[in-house]
């Protein structure tokens, strides 16, 4: 018998423990026997909901109207600027919670017919010396160095809204937020311009985002929601003007304040002409060379200031950046993200399943549609032929239909993609929706999915969200549905959720994602944050929790159980880490063959493996993480080591070099396996980057390169030059490419 216990104390007043029993064989029992006084503890201690003083009343600014637009360069000497009211008194959201700023901010707004004019002094008692900035890509790691943004909610509906934000090197990074902050696109990139200016009293902001750019409805008079956010880097201090509680973000957008004053604008045409050229030079292994040189365009049109009309021909997508490899020591196909700008724009409008922000509820064990099935088969590209994408809000409903078409490829045919999707608000932050996806292929055979979904927000911090889909594929009749629930209660201090996943046999979203089919999940966790404040003075938050998971087939039949304890903590400069205690049940009905020609046998199968990871302060010039993972594996032992160092001597260049280790000890053999990354970023300029991607793979036994150029000459203007290369451990070259590509928008 092994008995495991894991202790925690907090500021003399406050412990936690746990105790498990793990016997011998093919049971486990899990004793705990305190729990019912730990449970009970833990909802007393500790502060509940801290509700910021003036929470609930909302805070309120106005824009002026200029006639003469605004010169950019970050130094806010027009007189115009004197005429606006700035908006400052900024409250902490860390470290102090509900605290005055330490250093001052303040944000003036003006607008004329065509732009929005952000101008900031973000003031600073250190002056230049107390800045950090060490990036300057375009969608830069905000919480890596000092920033500046500004989130607006322009149909003032409380759940949508768009978000700028720059550093003092004047980088820029934006997203569109959705569902109050639940979902969120940082992929998304608009028009707008920014200029910053570092002075000896702090730094300075220009910013001049074009109406056209946004999105809102037509009024005479508008009302928005509007709130900023600084981020003081050396103290790690967060910052907004109207207040938001931990653990929320920016994106939540329904405690934003209030902009009154707008009136009399417009979004013009809202016309863009994207045509772009391609010359790509693929050589492979057998040295034959192919160059055919590549015409499309893309089309965005705004039917009406809400709604807006893309269109793509001839679809390319070069210049994405290559894909990062991962290990798969698991039963199930791993999940690699999108990264096509197209389908990244507006993606959240076709997402179901999403849980707020804070939540730690799994995203990708079922996601409805994946733009990744479109244009790519098994990991081959397949030619887009053109689609068309049309996206907005009428009222109180959001409105998304896509439809594309790919072209036949050796054994891939012909297929069209379409997806429709309605969601429409109700009650004060909730929505109901439905979404239906069909995939339709050259021959006829067709596969589709719909269903309906509904998410609802309480009490600020209450959230409970549910989805129900089915499938229709020819060939499989009856248990072909899948349904969610989820609800959690996510506040300062306390995290609580329970969810419920159920998916049947037949169910068989082929536009989607689904890794495991024929299961009934269920899963609750339960944490707490306390603050451990001068007790320990190096420690921000810890974050003690415990969670349980138990998942059966469709008959009800135990098929795997995960009970794991946690401890992670965030330290004040930055670094963080958690230590994790876990037991898990796996029962294999087949073999599984974890590589060619090596099975693990069916069977019943225990595990208890311990795992660790830290992450040091990435805004040092050298800084590092690892993860580290130990324990039982099937009928062996595995242990995994993840490390990586990044170093960064300023903002222009960054290098980051990771290295995974699995090693496997199995009663049929052992192995091992190493994947190495390195990432290497040079910034020449805000608009001019070159990145390049170097991996090796020792179970392909290859190394793959991935060299990018981008010059943005003009907003959403770029020059790429990319070269592509596989070469084996042995020096022979599989495969290489050379792609130079050209894109310009025309601006109606």
């Amino acid at each position: 018998m092994i008995r495991t216990q894991v202790g925690i104390r907090y500021d003399r007043s406050f412990s936690v423990g746990f105790r498990g029993l793990v016997p011998r064989k093919n049971r486990i029992i899990v004793k705990m026997r305190s729990l019912g006084f730990l449970l009970a503890f833990l909802l007393l201690a500790g502060p509940g909901p801290s509700l910021l003083e003036g929470a609930d009343q909302k805070r309120r600014m106005s824009a002026v109207f200029i006639e003469t637009a605004i010169v950019l360069d970050g130094r806010l000497d027009e007189p115009a600027w004197d005429l606006a009211q700035p908006a400052s008194e900024f409250i902490q959201q860390d470290p102090l919670m509900g605290a005055p700023a330490t250093e001052r901010t303040e944000v003036r707004l003006m607008y004329d017919r065509d732009n929005l004019y952000v101008g900031v002094y973000c003031l600073d008692s250190a002056g230049e010396a107390g800045l950090v900035v060490n990036d300057l890509t375009r969608d830069y790691s905000s919480f890596q160095g000092d920033h500046f943004g500004i989130g607006l909610d322009t149909f003032d509906d409380d759940r949508n809204g768009f978000f700028f934000s720059t550093n003092p090197g004047g980088a820029k990074r934006d997203a569109q937020f959705g569902a109050n902050g639940a979902i969120s696109n940082f992929d998304w990139d608009g028009i707008w311009q920014v200029k910053t200016l570092i002075t000896e009293s702090g730094w300075q902001v220009e910013m001049m985002i074009p109406f056209k750019t946004l999105r809102f409805r037509e009024l005479k008079e508008q009302v928005w929601g509007v709130n900023f956010v600084r981020h003081i880097r050396r103290k790690n201090e967060v910052d907004h003007w109207s207040p938001v509680a931990r653990p929320y973000r920016i994106g939540r957008i329904s405690l934003a304040g209030i902009l009154e004053g707008v009136g009399g604008i417009r979004q013009g045409r809202n016309l863009y002409l994207k045509p772009y050229i391609s010359t790509p030079i693929v050589r492979r292994q057998d040295d034959d060379v192919d160059f055919q040189p590549e015409l499309g365009m893309d089309l965005k049109y705004g039917f009406t200031p809400g709604v807006t009309l893309d269109l793509t021909v001839n679809t390319d997508f070069a210049q994405v950046e290559a894909d990062q490899q991962q290990i798969n020591l698991t039963r199930f196909p791993l999940f690699f993200p999108e990264k096509r700008e197209f389908f990244l724009e507006n993606a959240t409008v076709f997402r179901v399943k999403r849980v707020g922000s804070g939540f730690r509820s799994n995203n990708r064990d079922l996601i409805a549609f994946f733009s990744r099935r479109i244009g790519l088969s098994e990991g081959e590209v397949v030619p887009i032929v053109g689609g068309v994408r049309l996206t907005g809000r009428a009222g109180k409903y959001q409105l998304g239909f896509l439809s594309m078409q790919t072209d036949g490829v050796e054994s891939t045919p012909s297929t069209q993609f379409s997806v429709a999707r309605v969601r429409r608000d109700i009650l004060q932050n909730s929505d109901l929706g439905g979404i239906f996806i069909n995939k339709h292929e050259a021959g006829g055979r067709t596969n589709r999915t719909y269903g309906v979904d509904s998410n609802f927000l309480f009490f600020r911090y209450l959230e409970a969200a549910a989805f129900l889909l089915k499938t229709d594929t020819e060939g499989l009749e009856g248990k072909d549905k899948a349904f969610h629930t989820f609800v959690g209660w996510n506040d300062p201090f306390y995290d609580v959720q329970a969810e419920y996943l159920s998916i049947e046999d037949n169910f068989n979203p082929e536009a989607g994602f689904v890794p495991r089919v024929g299961i009934r999940r269920s899963r609750g966790e339960f944490g707490i944050r306390p603050r451990p404040g001068e007790a320990i003075p190096w420690i921000r938050e810890l974050r003690p929790s415990i969670g349980v998971e138990y998942i059966s087939n469709q008959e009800n039949v135990f098929q795997g159980r995960d009970f794991d304890q946690t401890l992670s903590f965030d330290l004040h400069d930055g670094g963080r880490g958690w230590f994790t205690h876990r037991f898990r049940f796996e029962r294999l009905e087949e073999p599984f063959f974890i590589r060619p020609g090596q099975a693990i046998e069916a069977g019943d199968y225990w595990f208890q493996e311990i795992t660790t990871s830290f992450t040091s302060d990435q805004s040092r010039l050298f800084s590092g993480n690892f993860f580290l993972r130990s324990g039982d594996f099937f009928d062996g032992h595995q242990n995994s080591l993840t490390t990586g160092f990044l170093f960064q001597p300023g903002y222009r260049f960054g290098a980051n070099l990771s290295w995974t280790h699995e090693n496997v000890d199995l009663s049929s053999g052992d192995f091992d396996t190493d994947l190495v990354r390195a990432r290497l970023n040079y910034s020449f300029s805000t608009r001019m980057f070159l990145n390049a991607l170097i991996q090796y793979n020792s179970t392909l036994q290859e190394f793959s390169t991935n060299l990018r150029f981008n010059f943005i000459y003009r907003p959403l203007n770029d020059i790429f030059v990319v070269y592509n290369e596989r070469r084996a451990t042995t020096g022979e070259v599989r495969e290489r490419a050379l792609i130079v590509k050209l894109t310009y928008v025309f601006d109606f």
